[in-house]
C-alpha cells in the first residue's frame, strides 16, 4: 500500500485505513493541510495531523498582491498537490453520487461537524482557564 501513496508516507502518514477526511485552508503565505483520523474512544493516538506548506515569496508590489490575478499567479507546493491527489484517491467513494445537491449537502454536514468540534474545543479550553483562575484564588 505504501507504493500507492508515496507522498503521504513521506509526510509521515502511515495509517491510511484510519483516515476519515482532510481539510485545506489558506493562511497568509501558507497552505495548511489537516488530515483527520478515525480513532476509537479512549485512544491515545492523535485525531488529526497538521501540515503547513509555505508559498513562494516574490518581490511584487503590495497593491498587486491584493488582486485576484495575484492569487492565480501564486503557486502551491508540488508536494501539497501530490498529497491532495493521493488523499482524494484514498478517500474517493466507490460509488460517485450524482448531482450537486449531494455535494452541497456533504459540504454542509462537514461544516456543521467542524463547527460542533470547534465548540467542544473552545468549551474545554474555557473550562481549563476557569479552573486555573480558581486555583490562583
Amino acid at each position: 500500500m505504501t507504493a500507492t501513496y508515496p507522498t503521504l508516507e513521506q509526510m509521515g502518514i502511515t495509517s491510511f485505513d484510519s483516515i476519515s477526511r482532510y481539510s485545506l485552508r489558506r493562511e497568509v503565505r501558507a497552505d495548511v493541510l489537516k488530515v483527520y483520523y478515525r480513532r476509537p474512544s479512549g485512544s491515545f493516538l492523535s485525531r488529526s495531523k497538521k501540515f503547513t506548506f509555505a508559498r513562494a515569496r516574490t518581490n511584487v508590489p503590495v497593491e498587486f498582491q491584493k488582486t485576484e490575478a495575484w492569487h492565480k499567479l501564486e503557486d502551491t507546493s508540488p508536494i501539497l498537490r501530490q498529497a491532495l491527489a493521493e488523499l482524494q484517491a484514498l478517500l474517493q467513494p466507490a460509488e460517485v453520487p450524482a448531482g450537486d445537491d449531494v455535494a452541497a449537502q456533504d459540504t454542509k454536514q462537514q461544516l456543521l461537524a467542524d463547527l460542533a468540534h470547534m465548540e467542544q474545543v473552545m468549551k474545554a479550553k474555557l473550562d481549563e482557564l476557569r479552573r486555573q483562575i480558581e486555583a490562583l484564588s
